[in-house]
């Protein structure tokens, strides 16, 4: 029994080291392994998280967002790179920028998928057409409290407004449109809005880290 427990041991060990060395680092680009706290999967079998695994979500809602869905505002879409690298800006102090997931709270667990690591969850909710036409006064309060907009006397002052990078979960989802067409709305700089379009379901295909609850 000792012997035969030793031999499944010591193949378990070796099954253990071939895999090891099988498998090839996985960067986020070449020569980084590592960025603002984020990573890829290190295993090379991983799949896509099961939250993320459905194809065919109806439409409506569930549908394909274009590419820009705000023209003839000039928002720019951006892509997994361009959140690490405002990511990475952010956790080395700078201010003028935030990541939005605006997805609601739900998606924020494990089981969900959970968020982007130094992202800051503001729900979608609180910053559409609805929301400003019911509770001006709270999405202004958003505005002043955490965007760095200034106002008086009703008007807003874009100045010092920061740069967002809002995002949802992905190609098929309408919550981060919903929220930069109601900042438009505002005023909001064009310039200083950034749209993750991939979102959280290109995310977690690349497999790239999350957090959650």
């Amino acid at each position: 029994m000792k012997l035969k427990t030793l031999v499944v041991s010591a193949a378990s060990v070796a099954l253990l080291a071939s895999t090891t060395v099988m498998a090839k680092p996985v960067g986020i680009v070449k020569g980084v392994m590592e960025a603002a706290g984020i990573s890829r999967d290190q295993n090379n079998k991983a799949t896509i998280h099961p939250a993320f695994a459905k194809t065919s979500r109806p439409c409506p809602p569930f549908c394909i967002q274009p590419t820009n869905p705000f023209v003839p505002a000039a928002v720019d879409t951006v892509s997994e790179l361009d959140i690490i690298h405002a990511l990475s800006d952010i956790a080395k102090g700078d201010n003028s920028k935030m990541v939005i997931d605006a997805r609601t709270p739900v998606w924020m667990s494990a089981k969900k998928g959970g968020t982007i690591k130094g992202s800051v969850n503001i729900s979608f909710k609180k910053l559409n057409a609805k929301a400003v036409a019911k509770d001006p006064d709270a999405v202004m309060e958003i505005l002043t409290s955490r965007f760095g907009v200034t106002e008086q006397d009703g008007i807003f002052n874009f100045s010092r407004a920061k740069t967002l990078y809002l995002f949802c979960n992905g190609l098929w989802c309408g919550q981060s449109p919903e929220a930069i067409k109601a900042l438009l709305s505002l005023g909001y700089p064009e310039s200083k809005l950034k749209y993750y379009r991939s979102g959280m379901n290109a995310w977690h295909s690349l497999g790239l880290s999350t957090v959650g609850k």
